[in-house]
């Protein structure tokens, strides 16, 4: 096994392991600790289930066979090509859409939470994520282009070499549709709100107790939009750009796709870390948890330990 075979072992086992972690423990806390059925909640829980899948059907065959070459396009490859791809897609259509949703949020609060409370709704929105990322992960199954064997041959993916006279204009069609609209989705986004924000920042009314709680929540919504937008091109760009370049007849190295699939794989974790971990709100219903409690409890009593003095003087002083 080379250097550069085991490196890329090792990093997909600590996004896999993170992934998991970081995914599960978001689920969890969300379904059962906080406990609500909002519209963001449950964007939140399936952009982290989606995340979760994503990783472990992406990652555990690539772990496993980290090591050899795919020289055959079988069944099993073919599936876990098409799942990859679309839970893919199915999670930027999450992040575009949980953008709208938060510039709805912060433009129009009372309709919002007038409007948007019927479960009907919510469902109905998560499913068309579902619905819009798998489309086009069926499309090469009836003929609009086909899943072929990666140019590192370390997995099932898109037909990068257009081998069929089909796949540039659905390579072009998931260009647009699947990376610059929903960038072009989350930008307005950040944008809308951005101006929304620092215009009623600007207004002298907003000086009470209860309008400083709303600024604040505002600044909030402000930085996930920024965050989301940012971490969204720098994971995706580099994919874009390849799909450009295999449009326009360039020969591709495949170490380059290799570094772009591996690159895409941080969306398991970026996504979680904006939209949960860098909350207050879901930061305290962490610190909540027994394990993290444990842990803390733990590390406080190794402290006392090697520390005696210096914890008891603190602790005097806190008395």
């Amino acid at each position: 096994m080379t250097c550069y075979r085991i490196t890329s072992s090792i990093f997909l086992s600590l996004i896999l392991i993170v992934s998991v972690v970081l995914n599960t423990t978001a689920s969890y806390i969300m379904l059962f600790k906080v406990k609500k059925v909002e519209l963001t909640h449950l964007f939140i829980v399936s952009l982290s289930i989606t995340n979760l899948l994503e990783s472990i059907v992406g990652l555990i065959p690539q772990i496993i066979i980290s090591d050899e070459l795919v020289l055959r396009k079988t069944p099993m490859c073919v599936v876990s090509g098409f799942a990859v791809f679309g839970f893919a897609v199915t999670s930027i259509t999450h992040m575009s859409l949980f953008s709208l949703i938060r510039t709805v949020i912060v433009k129009y609060p009372f309709y919002y939470f007038q409007r948007c409370k019927a479960f009907y709704y919510k469902v109905a929105l998560i499913l068309s994520c579902y619905v819009y990322g798998f489309s086009w992960a069926t499309f090469p199954f009836i003929g609009w282009s086909k899943y072929e064997i990666d140019l590192d041959k370390k997995r099932c993916s898109l037909d990068w070499k257009l081998s069929q006279s089909e796949s540039p204009s659905f390579f072009l069609a998931v260009l647009i549709f699947c990376n610059i609209l929903p960038g072009i989705v989350i930008l307005l986004g950040l944008y809308f709100s951005t101006k929304i924000i620092h215009r009623r920042k600007a207004c002298i009314f907003r000086q009470d107790k209860k309008n400083r709680l709303a600024d604040i929540l505002e600044i909030e919504y402000l930085k996930v939009n920024f965050l989301s937008a940012a971490i969204y091109f720098i994971i995706w760009t580099p994919y874009a750009v390849t799909c450009i370049l295999t449009l326009l007849k360039i020969t591709v190295p495949a170490n380059i796709v290799t570094v772009c699939a591996l690159f895409s794989k941080l969306s398991t974790i970026s996504n979680v870390l904006i939209n949960c971990f860098i909350n207050r709100y879901f930061q305290k219903h962490l610190l909540n948890l027994r394990l993290i409690k444990f842990l803390a409890n733990t590390n406080f009593k190794r402290r006392l330990k090697n520390h005696p003095s210096a914890s008891f003087f603190k602790l005097e002083r806190k008395i």
